[in-house]
């Protein structure tokens, strides 16, 4: 696998400020045009700067950005009327980023090729040149009824399942990667959702989410999901059991939690038939508690995964990953390519103002390590800042030190360390 970066010519620039002032001016207009016509438009403004370091002999550093700095701004506008038992979601969202990652990302296309991740394309490039890209879409558009009994949403929407704490395997709807900054909202997929809830608790959902091959063609049975996932108790533990057709492989799924003590575990086995490839089984287990640390409210976890589709020990290379692991991580769906891993951290409430959140993912099976720290200050009601720092750790050749592109390769693809601050303006 060969990623090539080909020269632009010099354009002229748009600088960051342009683009954020623009979003915050948007986003003003849009709160006073809600208000004049006395509608129910609410949403998020985020603001963000980045600053990332890669390795000298990583894929980034060969493309010029070993050094880089982004700024990131996304408005999210949400209105979602309600009409007895019917209501619809609507949430459009402008997005500017401007920076070498921009760059990056071009080049980066191609590497890990997939299909579209749901059916209809409602996202436009409003301005793609150089460092900087402007992006508007509609990332939920659906249709709900909703009685005592019965839940039924059709269109454009966000759905989770399973409980990782950092990963994810029973998750199929693009989940959160464990190094992601911003987990308020998961990108939409466009579905068909039923949900009978009963008596005792339990509850069963139906899922449809077709998908075609490529942008603008019919959606086909194996690149589509269908999935039925159930919940109720059972011998005192809430248990979740899952059946599903996903991207032309069957995928199972059996979860069960509980009590130790003052604390909550879970535990998920998650296996998945591979046409012609056989039976991967991921899983994870976790436990999470509650506690008072140096006089403050915290809560602790660890968790252990299993990657039923990572590669064994031994030196591997981009271009030589297991092709049932590059579907999962090009669509999205896992994330890291060795099969065991152990997550650790903690959330401290420093004050009730300020909190601070870190972990460390470690690779069990080549030694490499992961931190991810963030802290969140409340500003105000509506108004939040988070300052946070990722840093890789690993030798060459180690799945977070950095994979060689290809065997022998001396070009790295490695995770980048990285500082960021971000600005959350609630309204």
């Amino acid at each position: 696998m060969k990623a090539t970066a080909r020269p632009s010519p010099p354009e002229p620039p748009l600088r960051p400020w342009r683009a954020l002032a623009a979003l915050g001016a948007a986003w003003v207009l849009s709160v006073a045009d809600a208000r004049a016509q006395s509608m129910d438009l609410h949403g998020r403004l985020e603001l963000q700067d980045a600053g990332e370091f890669s390795r000298g002999d990583s894929l980034a550093s060969a493309l010029g950005a070993r050094e880089a700095n982004d700024a990131f701004g996304d408005l999210r506008l949400i209105w979602e009327p309600a009409w007895g038992r019917w209501s619809l979601s609507v949430h459009g969202v402008v997005a500017a980023e401007d920076g070498p990652d921009v760059r990056l990302a071009r080049a980066d296309t191609g590497l890990l090729p997939t299909t579209p991740p749901t059916w209809f394309a409602l996202s436009d490039k409003v301005f793609n040149r150089g460092p900087t890209l402007v992006t508007a879409s509609i990332d939920r558009l659906s249709l709900a009824y909703a009685s005592p009994q019965t839940v039924v949403r059709v269109g454009r929407q966000a759905l989770t399942w399973g409980s990782g704490l950092v990963f994810r395997p029973m998750d199929l709807f693009d989940p959160f990667a464990p190094a992601a900054t911003d987990t308020e909202y998961k990108p939409g997929v466009d579905m068909v959702y039923l949900q009978r809830l009963f008596s005792d608790g339990s509850d069963l959902q139906l899922v449809v989410a077709p998908r075609p091959a490529r942008p603008g063609a019919a959606p086909t049975a194996n690149d589509s999901s269908a999935a039925l996932h159930y919940q109720t108790v059972l011998f005192g533990h809430r248990t979740t059991w899952l059946l599903a057709r996903d991207h032309g492989d069957w995928v199972g799924a059996l979860g069960v939690n509980g009590a130790l003590g003052g604390a909550t575990w879970n535990l998920e086995v998650v296996p998945t038939g591979v046409r012609r490839e056989g039976v991967r089984v991921s899983g994870v287990a976790n436990i999470s508690d509650a506690l008072t640390l140096m006089g403050r409210n915290a809560t602790v976890f660890a968790e252990y995964f299993r990657n039923g589709f990572g590669a064994g020990g031994g030196a591997i290379a981009v271009a030589g990953l297991p092709p049932d692991l590059k579907d999962r991580l090009a669509r999205g769906q896992v994330f890291d390519v060795r099969r065991d891993y152990l997550a650790a951290g903690l959330t401290l409430e420093v004050n009730p103002l300020f909190t601070l959140a870190p972990t460390l993912i470690a690779d069990l099976d080549d030694g490499s390590l992961f931190l991810l720290a963030a802290g969140a200050w409340s500003l105000g009601d509506n108004l939040t800042l988070i300052a946070g720092a990722q840093a890789p750790i690993g030798r060459k050749g180690s799945e977070f030190g950095g994979l060689p592109l290809t065997a022998g390769s001396r070009l790295l693809l490695a995770p980048p360390g990285r500082v960021y601050l971000q600005l959350r303006r609630y309204f």
